[in-house]
C-alpha cells in the first residue's frame, strides 16, 4: 500500500524465480513469530482478552448493525449498557495488545478514557465520511448546530 512492499512481497523477491527462501530468512521470520505463538498458546489473560474483545464487538454490532447514523450517535451518547460495551472492547484490545508485545499491564485507570475517545471519535468520522451513511450524518449535523446556534 503506499508504495511499501509486505514482508511477504519481500520474502517473495528474495526466494527468486525457483520459489526457495533462504533458510536464514525463514528462521528469522520464525523466531519474531514464536514469542507471539506462545503468548498466544500459554497467556490465559491474554487469551481471555480476546474473548472479551470479540464478545463486546460482537453485542454492539448486533445492537446497532440495523439503525440509523443519527440513531447510532444518539445511542453511543445515552445508552450505558452501549457505552460499557464499547468501553470494554477498547480495555480488552488494549490489554491485549499489551501482552502480544510483552509489556506490563497494570490493573485499573490509565488510558482507558483516552482511547474510548478516540474509538468514539473514529466511529463519528466513519459515519461522516462513510458514503452510504455521511449525508445524512453531515445533515444531522447541520440541524443539531443550526439549533443549538439559533440559526
Amino acid at each position: 500500500m503506499f508504495g511499501r512492499k509486505s514482508r511477504a512481497e519481500r520474502l517473495r523477491e528474495q526466494a527468486g524465480p525457483n520459489g526457495l527462501v533462504s533458510t536464514a530468512t525463514l528462521a528469522t521470520a520464525l523466531a519474531g513469530a514464536r514469542p507471539v505463538a506462545e503468548r498466544l498458546l500459554y497467556d490465559d489473560d491474554l487469551r481471555d482478552n480476546i474473548r472479551v474483545f470479540i464478545e463486546s464487538a460482537r453485542s454492539i454490532l448486533d445492537e446497532l448493525s440495523d439503525e440509523e447514523p443519527t440513531e447510532i450517535v444518539t445511542r453511543l451518547w445515552a445508552d450505558d449498557k452501549l457505552r460499557k460495551q464499547v468501553e470494554a472492547a477498547a480495555g480488552a484490545a488494549q490489554q491485549g495488545t499489551k501482552r502480544v508485545r510483552g509489556q506490563k499491564v497494570r490493573g485499573g485507570g490509565g488510558g482507558g478514557g483516552r482511547l474510548l475517545f478516540l474509538i468514539l471519535l473514529a466511529g463519528v468520522a466513519f459515519l461522516f465520511l462513510n458514503p452510504r451513511t455521511g449525508p445524512q450524518a453531515r445533515d444531522f449535523a447541520r440541524q443539531a448546530y443550526g439549533s443549538l446556534t439559533g440559526e
